[in-house]
């Protein structure tokens, strides 16, 4: 927690050198699962809300700060200077540029914790073979609001559990 201070107040002091801004920053540990490894969120004029995620940050603090919390603080300052541009337009990438970041979207964090998720899958059967179906695509059969064909032989998919 020491290290997240510290850098936090590094990226205040380097902003008020190079922008001559200042505001409020305050930052939770509460993302968990693999959808967002970093979180910027404006909560009223002058005042920010950086979540991260909590995993990532026990398993590679250092890098995790540096990449992750430059990434979402550059997204404070771009709200704050740029409020109508594009979250990782121009006006983005000149700021963490600025703040000596990875001027990219993804860090190599973010794909390993890709890499890490199971997808849940259930097993379904047509006249010809075995499909793999997603959780998403098996609850849209399961509430009668889709239904899939197989490519090949164009039957309608049914849960194998049925047959």
């Amino acid at each position: 927690m020491d290290l997240l201070v510290y850098f936090l107040n590094k990226l205040k002091q380097k902003t008020l050198l190079v922008y001559n801004i200042q505001f409020q920053t305050a930052i939770n540990i509460n993302l968990k699962g693999c959808h967002l490894i970093g979180q910027c969120i404006k909560k009223g004029r002058k005042n920010y809300l950086i979540r991260l995620h909590a995993r990532l940050l026990r398993e590679f603090k250092q890098e995790y700060i540096k990449d992750v919390l430059t990434h979402e603080f550059a997204h404070a300052i771009q709200m704050e200077l740029f409020p109508k541009s594009k979250p990782h337009g121009r006006e983005w990438k000149n700021i963490i540029e600025n703040l000596n970041g990875k001027p990219y979207k993804k860090t190599v964090i973010d794909y390993r914790l890709k890499k890490s998720r199971t997808v849940k899958t259930y097993l379904y059967k047509c006249a010809c073979s075995e499909h793999r179906i997603t959780a998403v695509r098996h609850n849209k059969i399961i509430r009668n609001t889709m239904i899939y064909r197989c490519k090949k032989c164009g039957q309608i998919l049914k849960p194998a559990h049925d047959l």
